[in-house]
């Protein structure tokens, strides 16, 4: 949320006669920074922390952007319309791919968390963040595929990196440089957290949604704002390694308040459930699970869930039979279309 090593650079930080890289000198100068348990992360564009070597990999893209906008510009100016061919999405929720793979949580994962008590200046404080979380996650999971759990019994931690969690939701001071800052799936264990300044508790954005907006970084998904589509004076970022998964959003719950478009409750738009749902499914409460050997199973007489893997996930066969015989085809289409966008 707003209020954000490669090989050379480090050769550059043993070897300070070596030159650093214009653009890279030029980011370190301009960006301000935050000390993370000893680590010094450069804030760029709102919520994005950057260690020495993403900062160089950064700048390379920036570089990469300015140049497709200069092309963009003398093309226009010749009169011949937009560079489609430089840049082929134009507008489109914005997933992350490697290697021509989107990237996501593999299947079955469990997205724990806690809420570190000792790190925040009051028990209401703590108390605001532990309940936002909740509903927040409870947003994502009613949206797609993925499912939270909330492992209170480890919020009075004495460790800021508990083991037994995918990441901590710390309080930290930043001096409001971000409001909250999250991580991506491929970012290092190490940096795998969700961070409150204190702005948070004073922000004029929805509290809630500004968790939404971090757990959509922790699902994959980069800011919705760096399409051309959206205002010119809305942050820019590359679009090196993204995929659009949609039409572009200026109502997603990934896009800043910016260039009079955006959103201060940031939420879950129906454009943003499209994308996600391309990437991570339906939500998990929509599905009835099968396995091949059903009919082998059935145990007549019981709705009861079965959790060696066999038959009916959601009662025996001929209850289910029964449920369905009750509604016609039509109205079960016509429920489906009401409920599930696809």
């Amino acid at each position: 949320m707003p209020k954000n090593a490669t090989f050379e650079s480090l050769i550059v930080r043993m070897n300070p006669q070596i030159e650093e890289a214009p653009a890279v000198a030029s980011l370190r100068r301009r960006l301000t920074t935050v000390s993370i348990d000893g680590e010094t992360l450069f804030v760029a564009e709102g919520d994005l922390l950057l260690d020495e070597a993403q900062l160089a990999v950064y700048a390379d893209e920036q570089n990469r952007l300015r140049e497709i906008q200069r092309l963009r510009e003398e093309r226009v100016n010749l009169g011949a319309g937009n560079l489609s061919v430089i840049e082929p999405f134009t507008s489109q929720l914005v997933g992350m791919t490697q290697g021509n793979k989107v990237i996501r949580w593999a299947p079955g994962t469990q997205l724990s968390y806690c809420v570190l008590r000792g790190t925040f200046a009051s028990s209401t404080e703590y108390q605001t963040v532990r309940k936002n979380m909740v509903e927040a996650t409870r947003n994502w999971e009613q949206t797609c595929g993925v499912k939270f759990e909330y492992k209170q019994s480890l919020d009075d931690s004495a460790s800021t990196t508990p083991r037994d969690v995918l990441f901590p939701v710390r309080g930290i001071d930043a001096g409001g440089r971000f409001i909250a800052a999250a991580f991506f799936p491929t970012d290092p264990v190490s940096r795998r957290m969700m961070l409150i300044d204190p702005a948070y508790f004073t922000t004029s954005f929805n509290q809630i949604g500004v968790l939404r907006h971090e757990l959509g970084h922790v699902l994959g998904f980069r800011h919705e704002h760096i399409r051309s589509g959206a205002p010119a004076v809305c942050p820019s970022e590359s679009l090196e390694d993204t995929i659009n998964l949609t039409d572009y959003d200026p109502q997603s719950v990934m896009h800043y308040f910016c260039g009079g478009v955006g959103r201060q409750d940031l939420a879950i738009s129906e454009v943003d459930k499209e994308g996600a749902r391309k990437v991570y499914g339906l939500p998990l409460d929509k599905l009835l699970y099968i396995t091949p050997d059903v009919a082998a199973t059935e145990r007549p007489g019981t709705d009861s869930p079965r959790r060696d893997g066999s038959g009916y996930a959601d009662g025996n066969v001929a209850s289910v039979h029964e449920r369905l015989r009750e509604r016609s085809t039509d109205e079960l289409w016509k429920e489906l279309r009401n409920r599930v966008s696809f």
